[in-house]
């Protein structure tokens, strides 16, 4: 605004001046014409020295300011007025005066020297003038186009706040909308897990009593085998034959250990085998049920296995043994496979009650999800809305 007030005045300063002629000494501006008055005595401007007016212009240098001379080239340091009307006046030194080129617009530098100059204050004028019409014009539509800036940045600020408050009322009504699908998530969670819990339990309770009764029909086939009487009882000698129940390392079962086997008593029947004895041997003893029959023998061929070309019999003895030995510890130490097939049992399918409840809760949980989706939409969206008004507000 300012700059378009500075271009409208010096536009009105041209516009305004006027072919005036007011009567003072030739080179002297109308500011300073009360300083040179007829018929006084002239002060140098700078207060040097006082001097008859008849001597001011008469082409001698008196103030050592040069203003006693400022219509001729006497002083080197004196400056001549170019009234240029039409145009806008201007200073220029003294010593241009009667040089014979022309200075000033007006020709009045050049009274004197013979120069033929023509006066082009009027048309210089005029092109100062369409100048600053166009810089008027610039600074105008520079200023329209500023207010229309202005104007949609502050219909920007405006829809952004406008905006930034509708995604705050929308955003309270669907966090209203997931604390509550929160709750109902809850409610439907909490019989669900009561009802899988339920499930996981009688199945596991289920899976330890088919457990329990494999086991207990498993001790009871051992004790059957070892009882090679018959009469109920199982006694320390009826153990001597299976050395792999040897607990001190020395490959055979001792009478000694197979007390301690038997906790100390002379015999134990059913019952306080599978309480007492069973646990300590069951990782060890094998049943003869559990032996994989031996593979058929075909005619004409030996039931000892074929010895390689390449080894030495008295190698494949050895082997051979060694085999039967790994055989034979392979059999003591497989692991009960009535216990494993129980343990590798997969859960069964939920019943119509228990399946309800979870589907029931997923779909709770589904629509809390997408509330809450929602609800992080709008956050992004208000975050990106106060980022643009921040910037808008800082332009």
């Amino acid at each position: 605004m300012r700059q378009v007030v500075l271009v409208l005045g010096l536009l009105l300063a041209v516009l305004g001046c006027r072919a005036v002629e007011v009567k003072r000494p030739r080179g002297v501006s109308l500011s300073n014409r009360s300083f040179y008055e007829e018929n006084k005595p002239f002060t140098c401007l700078d207060g040097s020295r006082t001097i008859p007016y008849d001597r001011v212009n008469d082409d001698y240098c008196d103030c050592a300011d040069g203003t006693d001379e400022p219509g001729t080239a006497a002083c080197s340091n004196g400056k001549f007025h170019c009234t240029n009307p039409g145009y806008k006046p201007m200073y220029i030194p003294s010593s241009r005066v009667n040089d014979g080129i022309c200075d000033c617009c007006d020709t009045t530098d050049e009274y004197n020297s013979g120069a033929h100059c023509q006066n082009t204050c009027r048309e210089m004028g005029r092109k100062e003038r369409e100048e600053l019409e166009k810089k008027a014009e610039m600074a105008r539509e520079g200023m329209l186009l500023k207010q229309k800036f202005i104007e949609e940045a502050r219909k920007g600020r405006e829809e952004k706040q406008v905006r930034l408050q509708e995604l705050a009322e929308k955003r309270q009504s669907v966090q209203t909308q997931v604390d509550a699908l929160r709750a109902e998530k809850e409610a439907a969670e909490q019989p669900e897990k009561e009802a899988k819990d339920a499930h996981k339990k009688a199945w596991e309770e289920r899976r330890e009593a088919e457990t329990a009764a494999m086991e207990k029909k498993r001790s009871q086939e051992v004790f059957t085998q070892l009882d090679q009487d018959g009469d109920g009882k199982l006694s320390a000698s009826e153990l001597l034959d299976h050395s792999e129940l040897d607990s001190d390392g020395d490959g055979s079962l001792s009478d000694k250990e197979a007390q301690e086997l038997l906790g100390g008593s002379s015999t134990v029947d059913v019952s306080s085998f599978q309480e007492s004895v069973w646990p300590q041997i069951k990782e060890k003893f094998k049943l003869e049920s559990d032996t994989p029959p031996a593979p058929p023998i075909e005619e004409g061929t030996e039931s000892h296995p074929e010895t390689p070309p390449e080894e030495d019999e008295e190698d494949d003895v050895e082997e051979g043994d060694e085999e039967d030995d790994d055989d034979d510890s392979d059999d003591y130490h497989r692991p009960p496979p009535s216990k494993s097939q129980v343990e590798d049992q997969e859960m069964p399918p939920y019943d119509e009650t228990t399946q309800a409840l979870i589907d029931a809760a997923e779909a709770a949980r589904n629509q809390y999800e997408e509330a809450e989706k929602s609800l992080r939409e709008i956050d992004d969206t208000m975050r990106c809305v106060v980022t643009r008004l921040l910037i808008l507000l800082l332009q």
